[in-house]
């Protein structure tokens, strides 16, 4: 595992001035992906995430590596609470292992990973927004409420 942590970013990006100081680690993106079961059980998510990513670059692995194992790192739950009686989760849901795009980015604070990956949590604390129902895959989103009544003559 390679560790990696994500940056924080604010609501709108670099789009609108910044009028709250709260920041979030990665947005839900509004897009239609084919994917397996994208917007019934998987949402597509926004992140950077800082990564050493020459020193891991000289030691021989591949970029597909790098990913991979930092994703791994941001799926292990954290450390269980003493008495804690429920099992801890990880804090951005269960993340794929695989992201559906990556690219690498250099600016002036380092380097970092420019990735779309793919949650199973609809809503969270940590990402802006909230994954939209149905779209991609030719899944059409439940009806919702009372059915229509049917008048017949």
């Amino acid at each position: 595992m390679i560790e990696c942590s994500l940056r924080q970013m604010e609501e709108y990006g670099s789009l609108l001035p910044n009028w709250s100081e709260t920041k979030k680690s990665g947005i839900y993106l509004g897009s239609n992906y084919v994917y397996p079961m994208y917007g019934a059980k998987r949402w597509a998510v926004g992140v950077y995430v800082n990564v050493e990513y020459d020193r891991y670059r000289e030691q021989g692995l591949s970029d597909e590596e790098i990913v991979r194992q930092c994703v791994e790192f941001l799926n292990t739950p954290p450390p269980r609470k003493k008495y804690q009686k429920k099992k801890p989760v990880p804090t951005y849901g269960t993340l794929d292992e695989m992201p559906h795009l990556f690219r690498l980015k250099r600016d002036e604070d380092g380097t970092y990973i420019e990735m779309t990956l793919m949650t199973n949590q609809r809503k969270n604390k940590n990402f802006w927004g909230i994954g939209l129902i149905g779209g991609g895959a030719g899944i059409v989103a439940r009806k919702r409420g009372r059915p229509k009544k049917v008048s017949t003559l």
